[in-house]
């Protein structure tokens, strides 16, 4: 979420209300994350602008460069309900 708000910040972008919602897959004894889905959704008028700054987020998150290879880890653009 911070690479995301800074790629946003950045590029002066008109992006609010900023979500990532969080669903994981669990299986095997002692219990782990097989899968992992990040859905990212906010207000905004530009989506491939949007699209864009989840796309840097991404590349430049820590987190998702530590575990990306070890399991399905997915990041998508969500959709407000």
């Amino acid at each position: 979420m911070s690479n995301l708000l800074a790629a946003i910040s950045a590029r002066q972008a008109e992006v609010s209300d900023v979500q990532t919602e969080v669903n994981a897959t669990l299986n095997g004894s002692p219990a782990r994350f097989t899968a992992i889905e990040l859905s990212v959704s906010a207000e905004y008028k530009d989506r491939e602008l949007f699209e864009k700054v989840v796309e840097i987020a991404e590349r430049g998150c820590i987190m998702i460069n530590t575990l990306r290879g070890k399991f399905d880890l997915q990041v998508r653009i969500g959709v407000r309900v």
